[in-house]
C-alpha cells in the first residue's frame, strides 16, 4: 500500500514539474524530482512517463530555439485551442478574463479545467468570454503568463 502512495505522490510531482518547468530529458526530470525529495531511477521515470502519457513535443519559439520538451496531453490540447481560438487575455486582481472567438469559450474553458491547476477555483464560460477565478492575484498573474506563453509557442 505504501508503494502505491509513493508512486501516486511521485506522479503528482512529475505533473507539477512538467507543467511549471521546461523539461527536455529524463535526467532533467530526475534532477527536479531529487530537489523535491524524490529518488527515482531512469527505469522508474521511463515507466512514469508512459503511465502519465507524457508527450515529447518540439516547441518553436524564439527563446527555446525549437528544442523538445515533455508535455502533458491536456496541456497540448489547451495549447492547440489557445492557438486557434484565444483572442485576448486580461486580469483584475484574481480574476482572469480570456476572450475567444464566438462559440468557442466553453470548449476552451473545458480545456483549462482539464489542466486541474490547484489554485484555480473554477471557470465560467459564455459564448466568447471565459472567467477564470484564481485563488490569489499571484496565481492570476501566473495564469496570464502561462496561457500567453502557451498561445505563443508553436508545436512543430
Amino acid at each position: 500500500m505504501i508503494f502505491m502512495r509513493i508512486k501516486r505522490d511521485r506522479l503528482s510531482a512529475i505533473r507539477r514539474v512538467i507543467e511549471t518547468k521546461e523539461i527536455s530529458t529524463q535526467e532533467d526530470l530526475i534532477a527536479e524530482l531529487e530537489q523535491l525529495g524524490y529518488e527515482a531511477t531512469q527505469a522508474t521515470i521511463s515507466r512514469d512517463i508512459s503511465d502519465l502519457g507524457l508527450l515529447k513535443v518540439r516547441i518553436a519559439a524564439n527563446r527555446l530555439g525549437g528544442r523538445q520538451i515533455y508535455s502533458l496531453p491536456e496541456t497540448e490540447r489547451l495549447r492547440s485551442m489557445l492557438n486557434e481560438f484565444m483572442v485576448s487575455i486580461d486580469m483584475a486582481e484574481n480574476l482572469v478574463v480570456v476572450k475567444a472567438t464566438p462559440g468557442t469559450a466553453q470548449a476552451v474553458a473545458s480545456a483549462i479545467d482539464a489542466i486541474r491547476w490547484p489554485d484555480v477555483l473554477g471557470t465560467v464560460a459564455g459564448d466568447d468570454t471565459i472567467l477564470i477565478i484564481a485563488r490569489t492575484k499571484d496565481v492570476g498573474n501566473y495564469l496570464v503568463e502561462r496561457l500567453t506563453r502557451l498561445k505563443e509557442e508553436q508545436v512543430v
